[in-house]
């Protein structure tokens, strides 16, 4: 597995930006995916998602799995696996559109599991999909995002471990990519 996978422990969906952990042995990467599986690994993202959340703090606690009708998507499902995710409302700004205006909040999540698009189709499930979003925004609502951000608003922003060898605690951060800074930097804030 290690070398099939050049090391990468875990992924990303496409459009992600933020933390990847790529383990630089077989050993390391046995460890960290062992971390993963039982859920040891804590991972925190950054979302911009349409509307105003309420309520600001809580947990998405659905099953998600693959849709019938199209294999490339998730959702809510009866019989999908257990997925879990902690949410806090960070901040909200107002998208001017002409003669529009639009709230969008900015939210700080972390998933408990680690399911295919988990994060996108929580939030598509409290009616907030994340700006830009192709698979789960809707095709009129992605098609107007992606004239303004031309990729999803989502980032990896943290992840703690345990050093696979020396079994200290680690936190690394990344800063939010310049270009959602930018974009985020443009809405009115406060709202």
């Amino acid at each position: 597995d290690f070398s099939k996978r050049a090391g990468i422990v875990h992924r990303l969906d496409k459009e992600t930006s933020g933390i990847l952990i790529i383990a630089k042995t077989p050993e390391a990467f046995t460890e960290m995916q062992r971390q993963f599986k039982e859920r040891i690994v804590k991972k925190t993202y950054l979302a911009l998602a349409h509307g105003k959340i309420v309520p600001p703090e809580g947990e998405i606690n659905v099953p998600v799995g693959r849709l019938e009708f199209n294999r490339k998507r998730f959702g809510v499902v009866a019989g999908g696996r257990e997925s879990v995710t902690h949410y806090k409302v960070l901040d909200s700004g107002v998208l001017s559109k002409g003669k529009n205006k639009e709230v969008l909040s900015f939210v700080e999540l972390y998933p408990k599991t680690g399911r295919t698009h988990q994060i996108r189709v929580h939030l598509k499930h409290l009616n907030h999909p994340i700006f830009s979003d192709m698979l789960y925004a809707g095709r009129k609502t992605a098609r107007d995002d992606r004239k303004l951000l031309p990729r999803v608003f989502l980032h990896a922003s943290e992840i703690t471990f345990d050093h696979p060898v020396t079994h200290v605690s680690m936190s690394l951060t990344c800063p939010l990519s310049e270009e959602l800074k930018e974009f985020w930097g443009k809405l009115e804030k406060g709202i």
